[in-house]
């Protein structure tokens, strides 16, 4: 499962249908993240690198995404150690994982 839909549903009931916004914004803003990432990654910047992942990590458990969370932490917890071996095996999932939750949040959003 690529989001935790108990997570969506809670929030659904907390926030009602604010949570669309919240879900489209995480899909306008997340793809340019990802870039921005890859950017910083192919430049071998660890600040900028820590700091996306960072940001992407924390967007994606905030709505349920905990594998794309996971693998967005395991970047940054590599960029904090200044070690760079893992990134080329790490952003293609976190890649292919983002589209994926993407697909999963276009049906549950369409059966909102």
């Amino acid at each position: 499962m690529h989001i935790d839909l108990d997570n969506l549903d809670m929030l659904k009931e907390i926030i009602g249908d604010d949570l669309k916004e919240v879900l489209n914004v995480f899909l306008d803003s997340t793809p340019d993240s990802i870039l921005q990432l890859q950017n910083a990654i192919d430049s071998n910047t660890m600040p900028k690198i820590q700091s996306l992942a960072h940001a992407i990590k924390g967007s994606a458990a905030n709505i349920g995404a905990n594998q794309l969370s996971i693998l967005a932490g395991q970047i940054e917890q590599q960029a904090k150690l200044n070690n760079s071996a893992n990134f080329a095996e790490l952003l293609p999932q976190v890649i292919s994982e983002n589209r994926a939750v993407e697909e999963a949040l276009k049906t549950y959003m369409a059966n909102f």
